[in-house]
């Protein structure tokens, strides 16, 4: 039995009859709730391998089968046998995956599902991931694996499918002899699923969902005869997704949605993890998830509750023929009772409609309650009037700057059909057609359109206060097809502070998940901050969040939730409860080695400063000592971002300019003879701190010119004579970005620095970052471009819009390139990301090492040879 027989097995016939086909079809679930369509499966499964140097793997081929036999019974999904293609260890060649996977994507269309699943062992070719088959010789891999750029093509295909790409892949296992093999990184898999996914916080391609069973660097777990992934995934696509706490709603409605089972195996890998591993490692393993937030499609039925969904539906079918019920009231009600609405007034509805199949109520109740909660859907023109003034200053303000002509119409136009799909609902006929010349829409009738859409879509508390008008602005900023143009909220303005200004507020901690804890784990607390008066340390554990007060400072009603439990809890949950207004309080249960029980920190939030510039090692006062080789008098500043906080008259009052003159000060004290100036990973921030450092060493020359569309041409130049007594070393790599490339560019114009390392990222564009005041939130928009003192295209959005432009970034100077591998780039973050932190009392010190840098090795190597040759270093 097929699937859409399947679901209406014991209705079809009354439903049909009561009303004309295309009415039914118009309420058909597997149309409208968002289901499979006609569903797609390819299943490969490889572990066994004649290559001895490829370990098997027992679990793979078990795994797919076991797959492909549960997405094909009708009572979870009902794959049709022509429609789930099945490949294992005796026929997963390299050319029949290929095959198999692009049959697929050809034979899926509009809203069908597509869904890929990988078990077996992986390696690389050069860097990009491959999939080793059964036939693969690991020493000529590639030629009988097939890697990401084999599968481009056929994803490229990919365009309106829904698509799940389920992975779980050993990335270890096999002896490669004297060969050096990269680890494969999780961003070939991203662009492959997602496409140019490098994208500052905009919108990922929507109904696309990549699941790692674990991240690649990390061996899988197996739990009887499957891995722990796929007994994982089997129990929640067989139900347990659908059931609490990780159902939609107020109860199951016998689906399971790509939410629902991403929450499922966020929590339950883990916890699977943590019973069965045997190391600290093993205990760690989570699953990677991305694409589920911009996806809401179900993938399977729960079949401990679809019997009571399809008996309401057949007494709602008895009810539309009897008359009892509307052709429009059935139809509402097989929707509803179908899937879990995800608005509060439709799920009371729900309710009321299967108090009425359950013969509960009456259809005069029915109608008054549905009547009821209709007419509170209603929203007073003048709400639609106010989300109308404050989306057209978002309107005004971005015309009028933007770096590319847009008109105040098609702006207009974007944040409307951003809110009806934001908000899942079909744009009206009437609305869409007044839309289609954006360009001719005059201010008047672009006011009437903004609040006619928003009134029709009536009262829902997910567009409540000013949710609407921020759903909006993020809609219509990702419509610019900009990354680097975002609005964000009032609740991510707070989350994202620091990472601009250098300056928010809370209690000063850095967070990560324990996974083998369970817990919420300080990584450092920040230097001065509430939490490191307090005590708390770097390797603590927070076991419980209490609150009095929300995070404006309101005391909270006497129902509201006042502890939190970290068990589960995600990072960015924490820190929404973390953060709050400057003295208020929050109290952190933390457990610590040494520790009879937990202990309760009650802080009081301040403002918070963040450090950015970074020396060797902290001394015991926990500040920087900054030099690298003391014989030669080499110092070390490690610059994380640019940050400025000024005063009235606009000097900088806190930031990295000013933190960065008082290093180089302090090191001159006692003689410096050359600098690394260490700028990999560094996303940039503002234009003013990064202008400031420029000026300290290359004087009274040019530093940058921006060039806007609207506007005056500004060069900026140095004010100061410059200090040009020690040479300099620059790092950079490829997320060396925005200031941090005007600073490179600008010494290695100058010639006043030697750039080591990667080319950078080439972000060659200056936004305006502003307070948006109608919501609190901000707006971030791209006003103009940057040219280092060259002249040079530093912007690689420029060479995809120009082909004649062939260069970008800022590339290390000749004989100053050093790559790393995958590997290699994996110990550098593994070596360096404690490098910030500050250590307990009687615990190392993390220190600086060359010896597991090169880059920072060849910039050193390069600085004694001046220092040397100018008479300078050491006497021997």
């Amino acid at each position: 039995m097929n699937a859409r027989k399947w679901l209406f097995g014991i209705l079809t016939v009354s439903l049909t009859a009561v009303c004309p086909l295309s009415s039914v079809r118009g309420a058909d679930p597997l149309d409208t709730a968002g289901g499979p369509g006609k569903p797609y499966l390819v299943a490969v499964g490889v572990g066994e391998f004649k290559d001895p140097a490829i370990h098997a793997r027992p679990t793979a081929d078990a795994d797919a089968k076991a797959l492909h036999k549960l997405l094909t019974d009708p009572k979870y999904l009902g794959v049709t046998a022509d429609r789930a293609k099945l490949l294992t260890s005796a026929d997963a060649s390299r050319e029949s995956v290929l095959k198999a996977i692009e049959a697929g994507v050809d034979a899926t269309g509009k809203d069908d599902l597509l869904i890929i699943a990988l078990f077996g062992r992986g390696s690389s070719v050069a860097e990009k991931p491959c999939f080793l088959t059964a036939e693969t010789v690991f020493k000529e891999r590639a030629k009988t694996a097939f890697t990401t750029t084999d599968l481009e093509p056929i994803f490229k295909k990919i365009k309106s499918q829904k698509l799940l790409f389920l992975m779980d892949v050993a990335y270890k296992g096999f002896d490669p002899g004297t060969e050096k093999v990269a680890e494969p990184t999780v961003s070939d898999f991203l662009k492959l699923a997602f496409g140019d996914a490098d994208r500052e916080d905009n919108a990922l391609p929507t109904n696309r969902v990549l699941v790692f069973g674990n991240l690649p660097f990390r061996e899988p777990l197996t739990k009887g005869d499957h891995g722990l992934f796929y007994s994982t995934l089997s129990d929640g696509l067989s139900g347990k997704a659908d059931e609490a706490p990780y159902f939609t709603g107020y109860e199951p409605d016998g689906l399971v949605t790509i939410n629902e089972l991403a929450k499922y195996l966020e929590k339950e890998i883990p916890n699977g993890a943590r019973a069965i591993g045997k190391t600290d490692k093993e205990k760690e393993l989570v699953p990677f998830i991305i694409g589920q937030s911009t996806s809401r499609f179900w993938i399977t039925r729960n079949p401990a509750e679809t019997e009571k969904v399809a008996q309401h539906l057949k007494k709602i079918t008895a009810l539309v023929k009897d008359g009892k019920l509307t052709e429009e009231e059935g139809k509402e009600a097989t929707t509803l009772l179908f899937r879990m609405p995800k608005l509060k007034w439709s799920q009371n509805l729900r309710k009321a409609y299967q108090e009425l199949a359950d013969g509960k109520i009456t259809t005069d109740a029915l109608s008054a309650t549905r009547k009821t909660l209709k007419e509170g859907l209603k929203l007073p023109v003048e709400d639609g009037e106010t989300y109308a003034t404050k989306v057209t200053e978002w309107v005004r303000e971005l015309s009028s700057r933007y770096i590319k002509p847009v008109t105040p119409g098609e702006l207009t136009a974007a944040a409307i059909r951003g809110l009806y799909t934001a908000a899942e609902e079909p744009l009206p006929a009437d609305l869409d057609d007044a839309l289609k010349k954006p360009k001719d829409l005059t201010a008047e009738r672009r006011t009437e359109l903004l609040t006619e859409a928003r009134v029709r879509l009536g009262k829902r508390e997910d567009l409540e206060g000013d949710k609407a008008v921020d759903l909006s602005l993020t809609m219509a900023s990702n419509s610019l097809n900009d990354r680097y143009t975002i609005y964000t909220d009032r609740e991510g303005v707070l989350k994202l502070a620091s990472q601009l200004r250098g300056r928010f507020p809370g209690v000063g901690i850095q967070i990560r998940r324990d996974a083998v804890r369970d817990g919420l784990l300080v990584a450092t607390p920040i230097k001065g901050s509430p939490a490191y008066r307090a005590g708390i340390q770097a390797g603590d554990l927070i076991t419980e969040i209490r609150l009095e007060v929300d995070n404006k400072g309101k005391p909270l009603p006497a129902a509201a939730t006042k502890v939190y439990s970290t068990k589960g809890m995600k990072t960015d949950d924490a820190v929404n409860l973390i953060l709050g207004a400057p003295e208020t309080p929050v109290t952190l249960v933390v457990d610590r080695e040494g520790f009879k029980e937990p202990k309760p920190y009650r802080l009081m939030r301040n403002y918070v400063m963040v450090e950015t510039v970074h020396g060797v090692k902290r001394k015991e006062n926990t500040d920087w000592s900054f030099f690298l080789d003391e014989k030669y008098k080499i110092g070390f500043v490690n610059i994380s971002q640019f940050i400025s906080l000024t005063n009235d008259d606009g000097k900088e009052q806190f930031g990295t300019f000013t933190d960065l003159k008082k290093a180089i000060a302090e090191m001159k004290k006692t003689g410096l003879n050359g600098l690394v100036i260490d700028l990999r990973e560094n996303p940039g921030g503002y234009l003013s701190s990064a202008v400031s450092i420029c000026d300290m060493f290359v004087g009274k020359q040019s530093i940058v010119t921006v060039k806007p569309r609207v506007g005056a041409v500004r060069e900026y130049k140095g004010k100061t004579a410059g200090d040009d007594s020690f040479p300099i070393v620059v790092l950079v790599n490829g997320d060396s970005a925005s200031a941090s490339e005007i600073v490179a560019a600008c010494l290695q114009d100058h010639g006043r620095a030697v750039i080591v390392g990667e080319r950078t990222y080439g972000k060659g564009s200056v936004q305006d970052v502003a307070e948006f005041t109608p919501t609190g939130g901000e707006l971030k928009y791209t006003i103009a471009r940057y040219y280092p003192p060259s002249g040079r295209n530093i912007d690689k959005l420029a060479t995809e819009q120009d082909p004649s432009i062939k260069d970008w970034g800022v590339k290390p100077d000749y004989g100053f390139e050093v790559k790393l591998s995958s590997e290699e780039l994996n110990d550098w973050f593994e070596y360096s990301q404690d490098l910030h932190i500050i250590p307990p009392p009687g615990k190392p010190i993390p220190t600086v090492n060359p010896a597991k840098d090169k880059q920072l090795q060849k910039g050193l190597d390069h600085l004694r040879e001046v220092i040397k040759a100018t008479g300078k270093g050491p006497k021997d």
